[in-house]
Formats: C-alpha cells, structure tokens, sequence
C-alpha cells in the first residue's frame, strides 16, 4: 500500500512492482549458483581423488600447470646493442636481436623435442605397465 501511495505522490509507476525483483532475485538464488560453486567442486573432487589415488590429483594438477606453462612461453631475447655516440659524437647506434632470424628454428626444435619426449614417456610407461600387470606376486 506505501507503494501506491509513493507512484501517487510522484513515484515512477515501477515502483509499485519493486516486489517483482525481490522475487526475481529469490528465484535466481534458487537456481544460479554461487560465484565460487564450481572452483569449490573442483577441489572438493580434487581432495576425494587424492584421498583415494594417494596424490593422483595433486600429480594431474601439477602436469597441467606444467604443460599450460610450455604451451605458451615466453619470447626469447638476446639483443646486441651499440648504443648513439658510441664511437663518437652523431653516431647512430646499433640493436640486433640474435633469435629474430633464428625463432623459426627454435620453434621447429621445440616441437621435434616435444615430440620425442612424447614418444619416449608412451614407450617407458607402457614397458612399466607391462612389468607391473606381468610380475608374479
């Protein structure tokens, strides 16, 4: 009722439905979860796994850190710099960054290694596999 009082005296007419957002706001909290909900899954499984597999989520946690930092490292430099007026008054100096020309190569490396340390892990865990499941108690 003070509500139709406030739209009489001047109010917007939208302030007499302001319930509607209080209902709104109550459904959204009935539905949408919280901020933190799926970070505080997350680690809630995270916890359960390592409980179980005695430190095979912390081991996940620590691979994937590891292979998000490889997957986007960070540019090399290594610059040679003569700097103006170095071998006298006017002179221009000089940079040149000795990787520029050579990034294209350190990429193909990179991805080479990558490739082989693959390969290699894949070959050592399936031998170690089959030692584990082949040995006689």
């Amino acid at each position: 009722m003070n509500k139709l009082l406030l739209v009489a005296d001047g109010g917007h007419w939208y302030d007499a439905f302001s319930w509607f957002g209080d209902v709104a706001n109550f459904i959204k909290y009935l539905v949408v979860p919280p901020e933190n909900y799926f970070h505080n899954r997350l680690a809630l499984l995270n916890n359960m796994i390592n409980e179980k597999f005695g430190g095979l989520g912390q081991l996940y946690q620590t691979l994937d850190d590891f292979f998000r930092k490889l997957a986007t490292p960070k540019t090399a430099e290594l610059q040679f710099r003569i700097p103006d007026n170095f071998w006298g008054s006017g002179y221009t100096g000089v940079s040149f960054n000795i990787f520029s020309g050579a990034g294209v190569y350190i990429q193909f490396i990179r991805g080479f290694l990558t490739a082989a340390f693959f390969l290699l892990t894949v070959i050592v865990c399936y031998h170690k596999l089959r030692t584990f499941f082949t040995e006689e108690g």
